[in-house]
């Protein structure tokens, strides 16, 4: 045992010499490496967003995403996480759109996604796979299509993501390759997609914004691209000093702390946060939905859990930061009770909390009149902001996070 602990000092002492470890926090070597250029939290498919008329199944289904930062090598993460059933893909193609918000491909970008050195594969009921590194060509803020072939059985409760904010567009039969079809049925969902890595070169970073609904974009513009995280990648990409950042949104709309839709916040925090590729940033705002339904006090309960998600942050190096928690008067979450909840939980964010940093939504969107309340020219119903909203949001948070990282 001593000679363990005498190796395991030497180790730390050498780390320390190389500087990936200093004073007990974790420092993460900056290197070329594969780094998430798009993701989204995944979530079993209700039966108001699993496609019909046609089904999954034996169809073609073409999904548009933006990337948030460009390279020349990716690799495509399938989830069938949620699936019943084994999931059965014939084959993937990714590509580049010709226009967001239209189906149409530029054929000369047409490329095949393999697994294994295959076209086809089949994903077991609760798993996910990757697929080889591919040669393709893209840059940031690029509208990209991903392209699946659905085999005979694709399960009745698919993995998706419910909330794409973005057209996908669903055709039976074989049209992987097709420059465009004419789509038999249109979804606003993902289907089985849930991460793009890229491979970059050293000093990328990937930051993940995590949350529910308000970081989900609900209320934003379909094919707009009006999210507070699609508004934070435009504005660092618009900077050379942070260029190499990628944004990726794990929002999950009506998802909590402790439960809600999807997989309860604290138990999705290291599938979604701490393993996506390249996580050198998070930003949380969560907590609203376990408010909304409190009969009792639970600040303690969430201030507790943000505790857990700095600590497994700092352990990896992840610098954390916390977005306050936006006003609801006027909603049908709004009491007494809720509101002093939000106040001593943003209170706690602000004064006691040990994010790195804190990224004032609360103050910024809130009725110059009366903080409980949403500005008018930010409130979509008095709970979710508008796209002005989500516009001043993804603003505010670049602001901030230029302030934190040139301290």
């Amino acid at each position: 045992m001593k000679m363990i602990k005498k190796l395991f000092a030497i180790i730390v002492v050498a780390a320390m010499a190389l500087g990936l470890v200093s004073c007990g926090e974790v420092k993460i070597p900056d290197e070329a490496g594969w780094y998430a250029s798009w993701a989204s939290a995944q979530l079993a498919a209700g039966a108001d967003v699993t496609p019909i008329n046609p089904p999954l199944k034996e169809s073609t289904v073409r999904q548009q995403i933006r990337a948030t930062i460009g390279g020349e090598k990716i690799k495509l993460t399938l989830s069938n996480e949620y699936g019943d059933i084994p999931a059965r893909i014939e084959a993937v193609h990714i590509a580049h759109l010709v226009t967001a918000g239209e189906n149409a491909i530029d054929p000369s970008t047409d490329t095949a996604v393999t697994f294994g050195g295959a076209e086809s594969i089949e994903i077991p009921a609760g798993e996910t796979v990757v697929s080889d590194e591919i040669d393709f060509s893209f840059g940031a803020l690029d509208d990209l299509a991903i392209t699946i072939r659905c085999g005979k059985f694709a399960g009745s409760t698919p993995t998706s993501h419910t909330g794409a904010r973005c057209t996908t567009w669903i055709s039976s039969g074989d049209h992987v390759s097709d420059e465009s079809f004419s789509a038999e049925e249109t979804m606003t969902s993902w289907y089985f997609i849930s991460e793009l890595d890229v491979w970059a070169e050293a000093g990328t970073k990937t930051l993940v914004v995590f949350g529910d609904s308000i970081t989900d974009g609900y209320g934003s513009t379909t094919n707009g691209f009006d999210r507070w995280s699609d508004e934070l990648a435009r504005q660092l990409k618009s900077d050379p000093e942070t260029a190499n950042i990628s944004v990726v949104n794990e929002g999950i709309g009506g998802n909590s702390v402790f439960g809600g839709i999807g997989t309860a916040a604290k138990d999705r925090f290291e599938r979604d946060v701490l393993n996506i590729a390249g996580t050198r940033y998070v930003i949380v705002l969560i907590g609203i939905n376990d408010i909304g339904y409190a009969d009792e006090d639970i600040t303690d309960a969430i201030t507790e859990q943000y505790e857990v998600m700095i600590k497994s942050c700092h352990e990896k190096g992840i610098k954390i930061y916390a977005g306050t928690i936006t006003p609801v008067n006027g909603n049908g979450y709004y009491s007494e009770l809720h509101e002093k909840i939000r106040t001593q939980v943003n209170e706690w964010i602000v004064e006691k909390g040990k994010f790195d940093g804190v990224i004032d939504f609360a103050g910024e969107l809130c009725d110059s009149s009366d903080s409980s309340y949403l500005a008018d020219e930010y409130s979509l119903d008095d709970l979710h902001p508008n796209p002005a909203g989500y516009i001043k949001m993804g603003q505010l948070a670049y602001e901030k996070l230029k302030e934190f990282w040139g301290e």
